[in-house]
């Protein structure tokens, strides 16, 4: 059962925030800038409307322009241990990502889609029965992309 709220923070817990709701989504990007962001091979965010986010704790900012949008990505860390606990979009103001992995329980969720596995590194296996986008899940101008879905675990890139 999915609960009303969900909780986390950071490795230190000098932040710790609550997230009234369900997830509007779910996923893992395998960007460069998301492998860059965590130094692994990607990244897995949960989508929440900004007022359904309360955060203890102070956060620092830093800004990014996504080569593909021209956007800003501001990512927000704890300043104590630099855990990256949320994202925020200048092309959706109205969301805020937080970080999977920073959830009391981070298998409260399902993953439901990959995206960028055009940029994923080798060895990546994608799930069978999950929405899978070689990019984004829209083009920029908001039309919604079609997905790959495999009947069983696929290497997203093979290894050279």
């Amino acid at each position: 059962m999915i609960p009303d709220w969900f909780q986390g923070g950071c490795l230190c817990g000098a932040v710790r925030y609550r997230a009234r709701g369900r997830p509007l989504r779910t996923l893992v990007c395998h960007c460069r800038f998301c492998q860059k962001m965590t130094g692994s091979t990607g990244y897995a965010q949960s989508l929440f409307p900004v007022e359904a986010v309360a955060i203890e704790g102070s956060l620092q900012v830093y800004d990014h322009r996504s080569e593909n949008s021209g956007k800003a990505v501001h990512l927000h860390f704890c300043p104590r241990c630099g855990t990256t606990v949320t994202l925020m979009f200048e092309r959706w103001p109205e969301y805020r990502a937080l970080s999977r992995g920073t959830f009391d329980d981070p298998n409260q969720v399902e993953i439901g889609s990959h995206i960028w596995t055009e940029s994923a590194q080798s060895g990546v296996v994608l799930p069978a029965d999950t929405d899978c986008f070689r990019g984004a899940r829209a083009a920029l101008d908001g039309t919604p992309l079609e997905p790959a879905r495999y009947a069983g675990p696929t290497v997203a890139r093979p290894s050279p």
